[in-house]
């Protein structure tokens, strides 16, 4: 995989105090009632414990669930943390990376200029081309993308591709993967096992907050949540942010939706499963319909759309004849 941008900052630390940490785990209160109490190691000392650290009583904590990250300041460090920790891993789970060096440099040159326009100059942006036969991508915090080669038998045009990554990197840009792990929504999501097993490890945790090994216990949630879909508001963002990348690079608004009404053809109606492109929350069709209203009146800057490496990635994947359609 080649990285596609070079990240130009400094990290930051994130910091948490102790009031804070404690109430971001009222999660842990009711998901795991057999724990108690909870000693934190933070150094120094305290009135409760002669051996440094504190004592929480977490049935004391909170009268309801709160959620485990709520009241946590993760910051852009943690969302490049989790990016790059969880990268390899989820590749691998989703299929592992599509063996051909030759595709995975088309794929980067072509999402090369659309990455740029990001304003996020600490993100290391990466894409991969996943060995997947579904149509699907996906991002991770971070920068960290995937593009399924099923997809790639679907895009007609380079504007279309161009909206799908555009898509992925909307919900990157507006940092959504942290804004979901801090929301009521990803904790009612936990299965009781994952549930137990992030409270175990949050339990053990000292200082630092986001450790590698809480990282992977959210590896599977963490899976379902970027290939299955976003909120039904960071999905509009997300389709609202193809937009803006279209004008700063010359793709024609007007197909921004297109391959989204690709995906209505090619999925069932009474389909039920959700993907990062394809959705009952909004509805595929109130998303067409958002993305044409905002595109409307809108026309394609005097830039050269980037091509560079479409043709090459559409001569390994051709578009199914069905599909095909004049540029």
């Amino acid at each position: 995989m080649t990285v596609a941008r070079i990240n130009k900052a400094g990290s930051r630390k994130s910091t948490i105090t102790r009031r804070s940490f404690a109430l971001g785990l009222g999660l842990t209160a009711l998901s795991y009632p057999a724990v108690a109490q909870i000693k934190f190691g933070f150094g120094g000392s305290s009135n409760n414990d002669s051996g440094g650290g504190f004592n929480l009583n977490l049935n004391k904590l909170l009268s309801s669930v709160e959620n485990l990250f709520e009241s946590f300041s993760l910051s852009e460090e943690d969302e490049i943390k989790i990016g790059e920790t969880l990268y390899p891993k989820l590749i691998d789970k989703s299929g592992g990376a599509y063996a051909n060096r030759r595709i995975q440099g088309d794929m980067d040159r072509f999402a090369a200029p659309l990455m740029a326009t990001s304003g996020r100059d600490n993100l290391s942006w990466e894409i991969t081309v996943i060995n997947d036969n579904r149509v699907n991508a996906w991002a991770l915090p971070g920068g960290k993308l995937a593009v399924n080669k099923g997809l790639l038998r679907y895009v007609n045009d380079e504007s279309e591709l161009a909206a799908v990554i555009c898509h992925e990197i909307g919900h990157v840009e507006m940092s959504h993967g942290l804004k979901h792990l801090k929301s009521e929504k990803f904790t009612s999501g936990l299965t009781d096992a994952a549930s137990a097993a992030l409270t175990a490890e949050v339990s053990s945790m000292g200082e630092q907050i986001l450790t590698d090994k809480l990282i992977e216990k959210l590896e599977g949630p963490i899976h379902q949540l970027v290939t299955s879909g976003y909120s039904r508001d960071s999905e509009r963002e997300a389709d609202a942010h193809i937009l803006t990348v279209f004008e700063k690079t010359g793709h024609d608004p007007a197909k921004a939706a297109n391959l989204f009404k690709v995906l209505l053809e090619i999925t069932p109606e009474e389909t039920e499963e959700t993907t990062s492109l394809y959705s009952n929350h909004p509805d595929t069709r109130e998303r067409i319909a958002a993305i044409e209203e905002q595109a409307a009146g809108r026309t394609a800057s005097s830039a050269t759309p980037p091509a560079d490496g479409f043709k090459d990635l559409k001569r390994s994947f051709p578009t199914r004849r069905k599909f095909r359609r004049k540029a």
